[in-house]
């Protein structure tokens, strides 16, 4: 195994199969720890000798998680994966951010092995870490206005294993002018926030958005009142700098949990607030506007982009066992329309009468599942469908070359006809559908292999071009990923026309 030589030290990865080499928890930034608990990533320490790079890096202070392989955390956790195919190079990089809204999830989750993707499509795959949670998004400013600190920490710390890129690819044969940002859910949040960034220009040159948006942003205003909760729930050690500094990482992530309560007027408006993710990026220095905002106004304009959803994300999160809470489908089949209805109040403040009789004219539950078709079909769409298709459109507007997908593939996972839910996108982009955790998402069929290989040679065209082989979105027609491979409009007229008012074009 050949010796690398980056910024910080020498290193040696180890065989990932066939024709790729892994470099596991390479060190991007030094440990966010005492005084640099809430400031931006500082520069890593440089070692003498090889370091041989074997083993994970330490995920960043969370909730365990086995079903993600979350068992244990700690301070020094920002760290990346590199999977490099054999060859000379130079080979174009393809930089994950991984989900999890913005409170969980690993690099080194199995759903996001990149070797296999490295392999097919000969691009050097790198998996980068970043804080999560109150660690990663809290805005403490007005509690400790005299505590050095900054907003954005996860942010910050996507720039910093950006730049990282940057400065070290060239040493495994990668090409730094050709850098691809992809990401899912949290991550493709992330990757939109990137685009309206100053400080992110010329760190990477194509984007793809799996399941994100460009308004997963909250005010100054916003995330104070959250830190304010979290803070609420810390045992006091004297000042606020004092509590802040002092709290043990466990006190932290269990103070979080009252935030997680609390709905959240996401992307600067009142017409949806949002349950369950209180930690997003904020307004701040490095982040001066809303993202959908400043892509319509050209800040990417002269990158790819290449972004879309799966058809039924909700239903992940209404029908899944490990992610409903242990509701069954039982129970949901005992809710009447006005329990529904009151779901559709409650998401959206004024428009929740107008949604619900649209909604049920649109939607056919399906037989084995629930009169909550409803709702996750307008879920679906507030979170990740209608934010998407704004993103699409933003950036086609402001004259960026801009491709729009879906995946449509009907699936039972979980053992429960979820159709083309949340997630189930990522081991079809990063080729694992064989495997014991891609089979839960996709069936692990003969098609279902088939249909990985299309789109991770879609997902290697990108970032080896730029482009993709189906038509630019105009008029809303984007590509549909299933057995057979469709054109398709992704969002009638009707449905447009309802969201609107809710969540504007920029």
């Amino acid at each position: 195994m050949r010796t690398i030589t980056i910024e910080s030290g020498a290193i040696q990865g180890i065989s990932a199969g066939e024709g790729v080499v892994e470099y596991r928890g390479i060190p991007y930034a030094a440990a966010p720890v005492g005084d640099l608990r809430y400031l931006g990533p500082q520069p890593v320490k440089s070692w003498s000798g090889v370091r041989v790079m074997d083993r994970y890096g330490t995920p960043t202070w969370q909730e365990i998680n086995p079903l993600i392989g979350v068992t244990e955390m700690g301070d020094d956790c920002l760290n990346l994966n590199i999977w490099v195919p054999e060859g000379e190079g130079p080979f174009p990089v393809m930089v994950w951010i991984h989900g999890g809204g913005f409170t969980n999830g690993t690099p080194s989750q199995l759903l996001y092995n990149g070797a296999a993707l490295a392999r097919s499509q000969q691009v050097i795959v790198v998996n980068m870490s970043y804080r999560l949670g109150v660690w990663g998004f809290g805005n403490f400013s007005a509690i400790a206005p005299e505590m050095p600190q900054e907003t954005n920490l996860g942010l910050r710390d996507m720039l910093a294993a950006l730049r990282w890129v940057q400065t070290n690819i060239e040493a495994f044969y990668g090409d730094p002018n050709s850098v691809t940002v992809f990401g899912e859910s949290a991550g493709g949040f992330a990757v939109a926030s990137l685009l309206a960034m100053p400080s992110a220009q010329g760190l990477f040159h194509k984007a793809i958005v799996q399941s994100g948006a460009g308004d997963m942003v909250l005010s100054q205003e916003a995330s104070q009142e959250v830190a304010a909760l979290v803070f609420a729930e810390l045992e006091s050690q004297g000042s606020a700098e004092d509590t802040l500094l002092g709290a043990a990482p466990k006190a932290m992530v269990k103070a979080q949990q009252a935030a997680l309560k609390i709905p959240v007027p996401r992307g600067l408006r009142t017409t949806t607030p949002q349950y369950g993710m209180p930690f997003l990026p904020v307004i701040d220095d490095i982040l001066p506007e809303l993202p959908v905002a400043a892509i319509a106004r050209g800040s990417a304009q002269h990158i790819p982009l290449l972004a879309g959803t799966c058809r039924e994300e909700w239903n992940l999160f209404q029908y899944a066992p490990p992610f409903n809470g242990g509701v069954s489908i039982a129970d949901m089949q005992q809710l009447t329309e006005d329990d529904i209805l009151r779901r559709f109040k409650r998401v959206l403040p004024g428009h929740g009468e107008e949604a619900f009789a649209a909604y049920q004219a649109w939607v056919t539950p399906h037989p084995q599942r629930a009169l909550t078709d409803y709702y996750t079909a307008m879920e679906s769409d507030r979170i990740f469908r209608v934010p998407t298709e704004r993103l699409l459109t933003a950036h086609a507007k402001a004259g960026g070359n801009t491709w729009g997908f879906e995946f449509t593939w009907d699936e039972n996972g979980f053992g429960i006809p979820l159709g083309a839910f949340h997630v189930m996108d990522v081991p079809f982009v990063f080729g694992l559908t064989d495997t014991p955790i891609g089979k839960m998402f996709t069936g692990g069929s003969a098609a279902a292999a088939e249909l990985a290989a299309r789109v991770g040679q879609a997902w290697g065209e990108f970032a080896h071009t730029g482009e993709v082989n189906w038509p630019q979105w105009q008029n809303g027609t984007l590509m549909q990923f299933d057995q057979v491979p469709s054109q398709a409009v992704y969002l009638s007229k009707e449905r447009l026309a309802l969201w609107q008012d809710i969540i504007p074009e920029p």
